[in-house]
């Protein structure tokens, strides 16, 4: 939800307050930072499990609270005069996000089996699109009719909400009882081991981890419809607030139906036939909506055809989201689940922020039908390495586990 405030809400308030196409997607390039460096102190949450208050449930809470107070400070900030202060703290905002979701993914490889991938991810990704889709059209909606201070009450519900959740309901199936201390020495002898396992999950487990860094570095299909270039077109299109936060909810509810359907299909087709499909299928609204923006202009386009575009293109964009992670959970060692699995998805976040920012540069420059082209041609790349990722090799049954408890 506040992934959807930062990415959606505040990507519209930008554009209409004046912000160029180049400062939006440098913002969400921005945003998606945290997300790509996730790997960097995801270990951490894998070996401290902090038992005693519930093991992973415990970051995940800490987590949604921090996100709850950031997302309040960055809510604050005047973003036309102070745009380098509130990169900051959109920066600070998704670092706790990006946190409960290393809890939230080594959760999932722990407890998910292998047929279950596809539609546990694809009901994960459901539920991300919805919380967009009420964080960003949502809160779009709610500033319209009472201003941020409105929106940001909304949001603080929602969130606490979140949290009963969570305190409710969520558990870790690897808490065990009896934790001992912390103890320095304990902890850097476990992660020496710990670094010796994700050095083996990722280079000696056949070719498919291997192969899965450099596909989680490309761009799951044509993306550009799906971040913050959307954002800008909805305002340069000349819609309103009511119905830029409409179409947003839209989308993502489409995006979740996706996410559900995509999931479905890789466990019946095979979930790299079903990620093929759907990455391809992402260019045909790409290049239906570039062709036409480039023989009328943006504002000569149906709504209809803007519209419909958009709405399918946020389908077929989330079909491939639970797929694509059921894939790389094929190739991730549950041993070291929070670190391996962390470290693609933050790969493929460091993709979409690095997608982001050309966007925005060439759409300054060159306009929006050229973006879509290229965006829609880059779906060759990740269909040429996707025949060659291959599920992991096991090389040490033997193991087990290393995460450190604590109390």
């Amino acid at each position: 939800m506040p992934y959807g405030f930062t990415s959606v809400a505040l990507v519209a308030f930008m554009r209409m307050e004046g912000l160029t196409i180049e400062q939006v997607g440098t913002a969400v390039a921005a945003l998606f930072l945290p997300w790509a460096l996730k790997w960097a102190w995801a270990p951490v949450v894998d070996l401290v499990r902090l038992n005693r208050f519930g093991g992973r449930k415990a970051w995940i809470f800490l987590c949604t609270t921090m996100m709850t107070v950031t997302l309040w400070i960055a809510a604050g900030i005047d973003f036309v005069s102070s745009y380098e202060l509130l990169l900051v703290a959109v920066v600070v905002n998704n670092f706790f996000g990006a946190t409960q979701d290393v809890a939230i993914d080594s959760l999932a490889v722990s407890s998910l089996r292998p047929d279950e991938r596809g539609r546990g991810n694809g009901f994960m990704f459901a539920g991300q699109s919805l919380g967009i889709a009420l964080g960003g059209g949502g809160a779009i909606f709610v500033h319209g009719v009472a201003g941020m201070s409105g929106a940001m009450l909304y949001a603080s519900v929602l969130l606490l909400a979140n949290l009963a959740f969570v305190v409710l309901f969520v558990k870790d199936p690897q808490v065990s009882e009896g934790d001992g201390p912390l103890r320095l020495r304990a902890l850097l002898a476990t992660l020496r081991a710990f670094l010796g396992l994700v050095w083996v999950s990722f280079m000696r487990s056949g070719r498919g981890p291997r192969v899965a860094v450099l596909f989680s570095l490309l761009p799951a299909g044509a993306i550009a419809l799906g971040y913050a270039i959307l954002g800008t077109l909805k305002v340069d299109y000349g819609l309103d607030s009511n119905q830029i936060a409409a179409l947003s909810v839209y989308v993502t509810v489409a995006m979740a139906v996706g996410c559900l359907a995509g999931g479905f299909a890789g466990d019946r087709l095979g979930l790299k036939l079903a990620l093929g499909l759907a990455m391809v299928a992402t260019a045909v609204p790409t290049l239906l909506l570039a062709a036409q923006i480039a023989a009328l202009g943006l504002t000569g386009v149906s709504r209809a055809t803007f519209y419909g575009a958009v709405i399918a293109h946020g389908f077929l964009l989330g079909a491939t989201m639970g797929v694509r992670a059921g894939v790389l959970m094929g190739v991730t060692n549950p041993l070291v689940a929070a670190t391996q699995f962390t470290a693609f998805m933050a790969m493929t976040n460091l993709a979409v922020s690095m997608a982001n920012f050309w966007q925005g540069r060439v759409a300054e420059s060159y306009g929006y039908a050229a973006v879509l082209l290229i965006d829609a041609a880059i779906v060759l790349l990740p269909l040429l390495v996707l025949p060659f990722l291959t599920s992991r090799e096991e090389t040490r049954p033997g193991t087990t586990s290393l995460a450190l408890q604590t109390d």
